[in-house]
């Protein structure tokens, strides 16, 4: 009897214990962090989300880490909304840490979360897929999309398709891709369904395409050691760049061109194919003489590319550049012979912490 008792005394005690602990709601947040673009100079997308408590406020900070921690939330960092900001990887070092902190205010008190953000110069490699009219080869922007941004190489991807472009657009960009002089240089050169060029050399057609072939070339295809491209920007409207800073390493600007393209994020076909020599803006920086060579800044604003009623860089487009030298060299006939190479290439992705 008595152990009946107490049975039924322990079994109303986990009743009260269960009932109150339901009670109690543990606030919490969490923390994500965009995967892609953690180079310098590059935007990174920081979201978060909060369970078991309503937030009144939010406040972010970010700081960098050289010789101790330094405060760079003013410039660096771009409120989206209340739960989301854009955090602008710095330039100088080049390679470090950043230290995003949010804090959510509530009535009763506030979350704190921290995340620390490793970001650093990684090898590009210039992947191009071309496509003739009235032919679909999605499989590469598949592969593009399940792409591990942590690994030490990225794709510059681009998809090229023959008379696609967006309204008022300009020129065709499948057309203009072929003025280039590098491979491939015609459209007779691209297999009928559709092919994959990397460093605009190896190629890979439709008929022979793999996933696994598409990686094993991105890791072994050779690039130059003596280019470099850093892209950062200049000027904003809201919490997105608008204008940016292109340097280039080792460039001639007379002589070499470089060219911007942009891509939506939907199918990454590229909507603009423009030679942004043209609308280069001589800078007080022109030639920066650093240990790892000598740079070339090319700085521009979005309208000249795009126009004023379009983006060139936002949640639903990406864009990148493309570096063409042209050494001209001598030969035994009066005129001169032009050999088109390819140089490099870099790329800014959209703002999702699904990338």
């Amino acid at each position: 009897m008595k152990r009946a008792k107490l049975f039924l005394i322990l079994g109303v005690l986990v009743v009260i214990i269960l009932s109150l602990s339901s009670c109690i709601r543990i606030p919490i947040m969490l923390f994500y962090v965009q995967e892609s673009n953690r180079e310098p100079g590059k935007p990174i997308m920081v979201n978060v989300e909060h369970f078991n408590f309503t937030p009144t406020s939010y406040v972010w900070k970010v700081e960098k880490e050289h010789q101790g921690w330094v405060d760079i939330t003013s410039q660096n960092l771009k409120q989206k909304e209340n739960d989301t900001a854009i955090v602008y990887l710095p330039t100088e070092p080049q390679s470090g840490e950043v230290r995003i902190t949010v804090r959510a205010d509530y009535a009763d008190g506030y979350v704190e979360q921290t995340r620390y953000i490793s970001y650093g110069p990684k090898t590009p490699v210039l992947v191009e897929v071309f496509e003739e009219f009235g032919t679909t080869f999605s499989q590469p922007s598949a592969w593009f999309g399940s792409y591990n941004f942590s690994n030490s190489r990225l794709p510059t991807f681009v998809r090229y398709r023959e008379d696609f472009l967006e309204p008022a657009a300009g020129m065709d960009p499948f057309a203009t891709r072929l003025l280039f002089g590098i491979y491939p240089a015609s459209k007779s050169e691209i297999y009928d369904l559709g092919e994959v060029y990397f460093q605009a050399w190896t190629k890979l057609p439709s008929s022979t395409y793999s996933s696994a072939q598409m990686n094993t070339i991105l890791n072994s295809e050779p690039v130059a050691s003596d280019w470099n491209i850093r892209i950062q920007p200049t000027g904003f409207i809201s919490w997105r760049a608008s204008s940016w800073k292109v340097s280039v390493q080792n460039i001639d600007r007379f002589t070499d061109d470089l060219w911007l393209f942009r891509a939506r994020k939907s199918d990454n076909l590229v909507t603009h194919l423009v030679k942004i020599n043209n609308y280069y803006t001589p800078s007080s920086e022109e030639f920066g003489e650093e240990a790892v060579g000598t740079y070339v800044n090319f700085t521009f604003n979005e309208t000249s590319i795009v126009g004023p009623s379009k983006h060139l860089w936002d949640e639903n487009y990406y864009f990148g550049v493309i570096a063409v030298e042209r050494p001209v060299l001598s030969s035994d006939f009066e005129e001169q012979v032009s050999i088109v190479a390819f140089k490099g290439s870099a790329m800014v992705l959209f703002p999702s912490i699904d990338w």
